[in-house]
This record gives C-alpha cells, sequence and structure tokens, in this order.
C-alpha cells in the first residue's frame, strides 16, 4: 500500500509510518556510541550507515505525505499542524544522522567518569523518543474518538511523561557538558569540540521529538 493510500485511509496512518523510520534511526544510536567509545570504527561507519539509510526513507516518506496533503478538503486536524508534526519527526532522523556522521570523523576518548554517565543520558533520550512514538500511534485512536474523552487524557499523560524525560536529558546535557569542559587538559582541542557537538546534536534527538509531541498537545487542546 503505498503513502497515498494510507494517507486517504487517515493521514495519521502515513505518520505512522514515517515514524518507524525515524525510530530505525534512533534505535542505533546505543550500539553507535558503543562503537564509538570502544574505538571500532568499521562498526561506526556500518551504523552510521545504517542510520543515513533509514533517514533516506524517513525524507521519501515525508515527501509523500506533503504531496498526499489535501489544500481545501476538511481534515481531522488542520494542514499546518500536520506539516509542523512532520518537520519536527523528520528533525528527529536529520539529528540522529548527523551524530552518525560526528562520529565517524574521529576516534576520540573521554574520561571514565564521563564515560559512565553516558548509559542513562541515551536511554533519556531514546524515551522520550519511544513515548513520543506512542503518541503518534494513539493519534488514530484520537481521530476516532473526536479528540475527546478518555482516549485524550491518556495521551495528555503521555505527553506530561515526555516532558518529564525531556527535562531529564537536559539535566544530562548540562552534567556531560561541564564534566567534559573540566576534564580539557585530558583531551586535545579536537576531542574536546567533538564530543561537545556529539552531546548537543544528541539532546537536540530529544528536543526534536519534545517539540513534536508539543505541536500535538496543541492539537488536542483545541
Amino acid at each position: 500500500m503505498s503513502i497515498f493510500d494510507l494517507f486517504r485511509k487517515s493521514p495519521f496512518a502515513a505518520l505512522n509510518e514515517m515514524m518507524k523510520e525515524v525510530v530505525e534511526c534512533t534505535n542505533r544510536v546505543p550500539d553507535l556510541y558503543n562503537a564509538f567509545l570502544e574505538g571500532k570504527k568499521k562498526d561506526v561507519e556500518k551504523l552510521a550507515k545504517e542510520i543515513s539509510d533509514h533517514e533516506y526513507n524517513t525524507d521519501i516518506i515525508k515527501n509523500e505525505i506533503r504531496q498526499s496533503l489535501p489544500s481545501s478538503i476538511f481534515m481531522p486536524v488542520a494542514r499546518g499542524d500536520l506539516l509542523q508534526i512532520i518537520s519536527a519527526m523528520d528533525a528527529i532522523a536529520d539529528k540522529t544522522e548527523d551524530l552518525g556522521v560526528l562520529m565517524t570523523f574521529k576516534t576520540v576518548k573521554i574520561p571514565e567518569s564521563v564515560k559512565l554517565e553516558m548509559p542513562g543520558f541515551i536511554k533519556s533520550v531514546l524515551d522520550v523518543v519511544n513515548l513520543s512514538k506512542d503518541v503518534i500511534e494513539e493519534l488514530e485512536t484520537l481521530r476516532a474518538a473526536s479528540f475527546a474523552g478518555p482516549e485524550t487524557k491518556t495521551v495528555s499523560e503521555l505527553l506530561d511523561k515526555i516532558n518529564e524525560s525531556e527535562h531529564k536529558t537536559d539535566k544530562f546535557q548540562y552534567s556531560l557538558t561541564k564534566q567534559i569542559l573540566n576534564a580539557e587538559e585530558e583531551m586535545d582541542c579536537a576531542s574536546l569540540v567533538l564530543w561537545l557537538k556529539i552531546i548537543e546534536i544528541t539532546g537536540g534527538i530529544a528536543n526534536a521529538a519534545e517539540k513534536m509531541a508539543n505541536r500535538i498537545r496543541l492539537i488536542i487542546s483545541q
């Protein structure tokens, strides 16, 4: 079934297909980090390529959805709201691809104290993305319920969890950035700059997912 056929059935079915590709990107982040931290250059390059392939698939679906968007007939949500959700979803995949590309530039090490905090940071980022996926999966149910009733409460609770998880991500990002800056004597300048960028972009994945979720919050509050 094409994206156009999916969209005629429901715009949210098409969004689900796009989100599946986005999650294929982000699901590779833990292995990507592990390979990078262990200096396994070939594994990093392989994972970065896989992420890039799924990001490309995301772009294809994004463009098909945009081409399928009607401009004059009734839809369950405003056309502009759908475009904002699509753009934020696309940003999640884009930032994940950027992360993979960055890690192919140079093999660098960081202090053990910083490395120990990485798993918590990565988990918090993926929690935001996976909760956002859950919200996208609930949109068709919301549409059937006319964006009212107990279904709205369920989605609102998911959105609250997204905000909480993203706040946790921000705290990890602040802590890791501070630790890396304080360890500048243990790293060369290029490694320091690269790690700061890696942390920033990883946090940006969660920011993009939260932005998408906040757009959905606006929709159900109207």
